[in-house]
């Protein structure tokens, strides 16, 4: 009895061993996944905030590019062309907008540029990918005159918001009292020569299965058309 005491008090036996390996690789592996677990979830919720982040980011450029929009009578009285302009076109979800604004930054000294521009923003779907659909900018730099549908051929566009599946735009007409689904400076027999008070955009964009819809109102600030021909009278 004394010897075999003796035996069990100089160690564990190998089953003790085995068992105690596998308790302790259980407990590796539940606090692993536990811990695994977190670090994929504070992934997945840095790629949600950037990407909303993105989104934000785009919206304000708008809002302050829409702010900037204005008119001018200054131009000869033989040109056709609308060298400033609104042309707000409706496609269900699938808005454009084009317009001239004085947001444009010159970063380079000589440069062909102005601080007038013509933007314009549309949706279209990735070259690459046509199952994905961004949203879209196109500056034009300086004011060339050119139609809205003619400006693709000599400015190119660059992503803003990717993944967006709705974009959607109202203008808010003074007279009417109403939002108007377009609204074309340029055209007699839409809104010639007069720019809306307001204008909504709707914007939603696709996260993972999810639809997340954002929403902003821009104010227009130069309602009058800029006419330098009455300081001269």
């Amino acid at each position: 009895m004394r010897r075999q005491a003796q035996r069990r008090s100089l160690g564990l036996t190998l089953v003790e061993v085995m068992i105690s390996l596998a308790v302790l690789s259980m407990m590796m592996v539940s606090v692993w996944s536990s811990f695994n677990g977190t670090i994929r979830a504070m992934e997945i919720g840095e790629e949600i905030q950037n990407r909303y982040s993105i989104t934000r980011t785009g919206m304000l450029r708008m809002e302050t590019e829409l702010s900037m929009t204005y008119l001018s009578f200054n131009r000869p009285i033989d040109e056709v062309r609308h060298f400033t302009l609104l042309d707000g076109r409706d496609s269900f979800e699938s808005d454009s907008i084009t317009f001239s604004s004085f947001s444009h930054l010159r970063v380079r000294k000589d440069a062909n540029e102005s601080d007038q521009s013509v933007i314009q923003y549309f949706l279209e779907a990735d070259p690459e990918d046509g199952s994905r659909t961004h949203l879209y900018r196109r500056e034009s730099r300086r004011l060339t005159g050119d139609q809205p549908e003619d400006l693709e051929r000599f400015f190119p566009a660059y992503v803003l918001i990717e993944d967006v599946v709705a974009f959607d735009v109202k203008y808010w007409n003074t007279q009417d009292l109403d939002w108007q689904d377009e609204w074309r400076t340029n055209k007699i027999d839409y809104q010639p020569d007069r720019l809306p008070e307001r204008i909504k955009i709707k914007v939603v964009i696709l996260d993972g299965e999810d639809e997340v819809e954002f929403n902003s109102q821009v104010v227009l600030m130069m309602q009058e058309k800029i006419d330098l021909s009455k300081g001269q009278q």
